[in-house]
């Protein structure tokens, strides 16, 4: 991490760019009245972190939200079994490996122009499903899968760093839930459209290779966004505080950090509930607020934020494990939403797609709490998207095995998710207090202002 250097000390005379690095003080970071005297209203909204924040929410709802639709939609369904297969297997084996590796090449290029090159392969898994449900054109399915692999775990490691690095520390949990809302809103999108081709009872509906422009419109929109996104030493939190940021390391130094992430006690007692955590097929808000309850310690939030993601996903597991013990007795055949049995059948679904992404919510939540500067945070991010994406695999895998009897699959969630509760028990009580980032940046100020009155 940067040590504190005199060169490294913003000059606040003479200045010809009122940037927040040119406005600091002691007290906050950012010198909030200079600040606002001598930077323009269009900056100041750009730099602030809740905007940058709604930039990257957007880009997650153009990008992951609107694949996860397009593929609700069933566009590769056209695609034999074994192109989905590969497609597929492509996808989640490059995302794994650049996510590995996206710490230090992130780091390198920026989280910036990470998400600029992300956001601009967003279209191509679009255009595939396009060109395979009006041309029957599958070849492109798997050049896609080898793009978006590539494409999206860059992106996903550069925002797995900003989402965890812009937040002051008192809203955190709520920066949080604007992001995670954002990201699974594809579903609703997809679910919306299917419901307005098939709202008629008893009916069956189809969606037309046109549909599949309108998002990949929407994917293209992600790219002007990521350009929008600003370098994290520019912005401004809303409590004034300061990004604290690391100098750039060389190649090596960066790989061998890659050893001590991965090895690390943060990643290995997490390294369970990642896998777990997209095991599952919206109340972030809430836990954004329990996560944001400024009279209780950091600790004791991220041990109340715990046991109320593990209560809230295991009445749901039983839930959905009785509805499905009911079904095997007896099979209802089809269920249309206006029988009397929908309502119990679908709500397990529902709350499956909203304690899914809790748990993430709450998982990026307690790893910056750990970061000591954004560079870790992107470190720390690109080693739990890595693992995510072997346990996206892994799900998808088990998918394809276990259709017949879909007790299997509930029954080995449900196991997963017992076994990673011990480590991250573990991991939970060794929280620190306050955010190590915030304790040095508050040491910096301090070694700064007496500099000042030397």
């Amino acid at each position: 991490m940067s040590g504190l250097k005199s060169k490294d000390l913003p000059s606040q005379e003479g200045s010809l760019d009122p940037s927040p690095t040119n406005v600091t003080d002691v007290a906050h970071g950012v010198n909030l009245d200079h600040y606002r005297a001598t930077v323009p209203l269009w900056k100041r909204v750009w730099q602030h972190s809740l905007t940058q924040m709604m930039l990257l929410s957007v880009q997650a709802f153009c990008g992951p939200a609107m694949s996860d639709a397009i593929t609700g939609l069933g566009g590769g369904g056209l695609a034999t079994p074994q192109v989905s297969n590969i497609t597929n297997a492509i996808t989640y084996a490059l995302l794994a490996l650049f996510c590995f590796f996206g710490g230090p090449i992130v780091n390198k290029i920026g989280v910036k122009w990470a998400l600029v090159i992300g956001a601009a392969t967003f279209p191509i898994q679009g255009s595939a499903y396009y060109c395979n449900s009006k041309f029957g054109n599958q070849w492109y399915l798997i050049f896609s899968g080898a793009i978006s692999g590539i494409g999206t775990a860059c992106w996903y490691v550069a925002e797995a760093g900003a989402i965890m690095t812009l937040a002051p520390s008192g809203a955190r949990g709520k920066y949080l839930a604007l992001w995670i809302v954002s990201r699974n809103l594809g579903q609703l999108v997809g679910g919306a459209i299917n419901l307005s081709k098939n709202h008629v009872k008893g009916a069956d509906g189809g969606v037309t290779p046109d549909t599949y422009l309108a998002f990949i419109i929407i994917e293209c929109i992600a790219l002007p966004f990521a350009l929008l996104i600003t370098p994290f030493e520019r912005v401004v939190r809303s409590d004034g505080t300061r990004i604290v940021t690391a100098e750039t390391l060389s190649t090596k130094m960066e790989l061998k950090r890659i050893a001590k992430t991965m090895t690390s006690k943060l990643v290995m007692f997490s390294a369970l509930w990642a896998l777990w955590s997209f095991f599952y097929g919206v109340g972030c808000f809430g836990l954004g607020y329990i996560l944001d309850m400024k009279h209780l310690s950091q600790r004791r939030r991220a041990q109340i934020g715990l046991y109320t993601v593990v209560i809230l996903n295991v009445g749901v597991y039983i839930w959905s494990i009785i509805m499905q013990t009911k079904f095997d007795r007896h099979n209802p055949g089809h269920i249309d939403w206006e029988d009397g049995l929908y309502p119990s059948s679908f709500l397990p679904y529902f709350f499956v797609q909203t304690t899914g992404p809790l748990s993430q919510s709450y998982m990026y939540w307690l790893i910056s709490s750990f970061a000591t500067d954004a560079q870790e945070n992107v470190r720390n991010g690109a080693a739990f998207r890595s693992i995510e994406a072997v346990g996206q695999a892994i799900a998808y895998g088990m998918n394809t095995q276990t259709t017949s009897n879909p007790l299997v699959g509930f029954c080995v969630t449900f196991g997963l998710l017992a076994a990673a509760l011990g480590p991250m028990i573990m991991l939970v009580n060794t929280t620190p207090d306050r955010i190590p980032a915030d304790v040095i940046a508050e040491q910096q100020d301090a070694a700064r202002e007496k500099i000042e009155h030397v």
